[in-house]
């Protein structure tokens, strides 16, 4: 694909407005907006007693475990008072795919996946972590990653 860039300033604007013309959709364009609505997108996290913002494109997962959920970066775990559901209705189209009943995973971070026993999937990030990837949601991984596996 070939990317013809033109960044045009105005102060009169309000806001930052994107906008995408292509001729054909494809996996590079679709990378890049899920990589720009990743940029428009942050958390309200807590950790210990602070409350914190946390970047999308900084989330590695998120979890969910006791009735509590998590969002994992690379070197911390934070709180978040969110539902997965709600987070993964936040997340639709940014990069991220639900893998189990209890974890959503950021694309981005993904670095491998292979065939796991009991068939489901194991996948690996970029930092070394490995989640499993469940029956019910490998068919929705695939169309993301758009891989036959």
């Amino acid at each position: 694909m070939h990317l013809k860039l033109t960044l045009q300033q105005d102060p009169s604007l309000a806001e930052t407005e994107v906008v995408i013309k292509y001729s054909q959709s494809g996996p590079d364009l679709d990378g890049l907006v899920r990589c720009i609505r990743q940029c428009n997108c942050s958390f309200q996290a807590k950790q210990e007693n602070r409350i914190c913002l946390v970047p999308a494109k900084d989330v590695f997962y998120l979890d969910s475990a006791d009735g509590k959920t998590f969002l994992y970066t690379k070197s911390h775990v934070y709180g978040l008072d969110a539902s997965l559901a709600e987070l993964e209705s936040k997340l639709n189209g940014a990069g991220f795919v639900r893998i189990s009943k209890n974890c959503i995973l950021n694309l981005s971070c993904l670095q491998s996946v292979r065939p796991f026993w009991n068939h489901r999937l194991e996948a690996v990030l970029t930092n070394g972590e490995k989640l499993i990837v469940t029956r019910h949601y490998i068919e929705e991984l695939k169309e993301k990653i758009e891989v036959e596996i």
